[in-house]
């Protein structure tokens, strides 16, 4: 694979990727209910910790210097690569917040020993943490972004976060001959903590099966990812065809994955297929409408407007296509959600969201599976992304 810049979800894979992305998709339904249910299995999992800002570190192949950096280290013009200190508080002047995280990482890394380039998510300063009682216990907790993570005091692992200064999560390592061309590899070798870094790991272990399937589970596990399969066979022509309509922004499939991209900020559940189905096609003329108002010249206006009929029309033929599209997508969901319902039996850490009330316990943010190269994320969208979409990032307001 290329960078690890952005993971997609593993629904919106048939939107990205036609019937290849249902395909791919229904694979690693698949091979997650071997996981669980099975000695063996073709995938691996690996927990998504809400940290942030993404941290790229490691030793650049081509100078040889150690770097750290944030995913701007592959910007393909201004690739923002930090071997000093100086290069950091001039880079960053105006966010301070970004600036003093790099700093700290390019201070204590290098301890490490890290091998060639990996990538993680931040956790924690020393300021970012503090003691608090939550759920009636006392913790150790820190807020990188949206989820709180609260470590009892009095553990092995509370005892590493109070001593360190900064806190870790590597999941991804890359190989290649210079940063630009490199390529993403999830997973790292074990990188140890120090009494400055605490370095969290991102494999799922579960060594008491408490995340097993039983038989009867699996069936009905099984039993849903059939469904999923079913209605994708009926979707796979159209899911082809969604990826040629349109232009540029609007682009038909992109268009599909915004639109379900709304309904999870507006907290909408997507249950009923024909009107959700029939939602896209308000939405899709919305947007074109929108469009054409903004244009100034008859030629612009004319232009969208043929977008949006040859648009139209072509939701139109394909009503039935368009419906079991929508109905993949929330069987997809639904196999997905019973993987990650049985992942989160697996708690390393406490996991809370911070609201006006005090703190409501959550699962993880999700999990990333992996298999033959290809990672799609696995997170219940409604519980953690739409909170991801309206949370005010600490770390991006300084």
């Amino acid at each position: 694979m290329a960078k690890n810049t952005h993971l997609e979800h593993l629904e919106d894979d048939i939107v990205n990727q036609g019937k290849a992305g249902g395909l791919n998709a229904i694979k690693m339904l698949r091979e997650l209910g071997k996981m669980l249910s099975e000695p063996n299995s073709s995938i691996r999992v690996t927990t998504k910790w809400d940290g942030a800002p993404a941290i790229v570190c490691g030793t650049d192949p081509i100078t040889g210097y150690f770097f750290v950096g944030t995913k701007s280290v592959f910007n393909k013009t201004t690739p923002k690569i930090m071997y000093t200190q100086k290069q950091i508080s001039d880079s960053y002047d105006n966010q301070p917040a970004v600036a003093k995280i790099l700093s700290y990482c390019l201070k204590y890394f290098p301890s490490l020993g890290i091998s060639g380039v990996v990538q993680g998510d931040f956790l924690f300063t020393s300021e970012s943490k503090s003691r608090k009682v939550i759920g009636g216990e006392e913790c150790i907790s820190f807020q990188p972004n949206t989820i709180t993570y609260a470590v009892p005091t009095g553990t092995p692992m509370a005892k590493m976060v109070e001593k360190a200064k900064i806190g870790i999560v590597f999941h991804t390592r890359y190989s290649g001959d210079s940063l630009s061309e490199m390529n993403a590899i999830f997973g790292v070798p074990t990188i140890n903590s120090t009494d400055d870094v605490a370095v969290f790991s991102s494999t799922f272990t579960d060594a008491s099966d408490a995340a097993k399937m039983n038989q009867l589970e699996s069936q009905k596990y099984n039993s849903a990812v059939n469904k999923a399969d079913g209605s994708l066979k009926q979707a796979s022509a159209f899911l082809n065809l969604i990826k040629e309509q349109g232009e540029g922004r609007f682009m038909m499939n992109m268009l599909f994955k915004q639109y379900m991209n709304d309904l999870v900020r507006r907290n909408v559940e997507i249950k009923n297929a024909q009107k959700t189905a029939d939602g896209f096609v308000d939405f899709y003329k919305a947007k074109l409408d929108q469009e054409i108002l903004l244009k100034k010249t008859p030629t612009g206006k004319t232009k969208y407007i043929k977008i949006q009929v040859a648009g139209l029309i072509f939701l139109t033929v394909n009503r039935r296509p368009l419906y079991f599209t929508v109905a993949s997508y929330i069987n997809l969901i639904s196999a997905k959600e019973m993987i990650i319902s049985r992942l989160e039996k697996v708690k390393d850490i406490k996991t809370f969201l911070k609201t006006e009330n005090g703190y409501e316990v959550t699962a993880p943010e999700g999990f990333v599976a992996i298999s033959s190269g290809n990672a799609l994320k696995l997170v219940k969208r409604r519980e953690f992304s739409r909170a991801n979409f309206t949370a005010a990032k600490d770390w991006e307001n300084g």
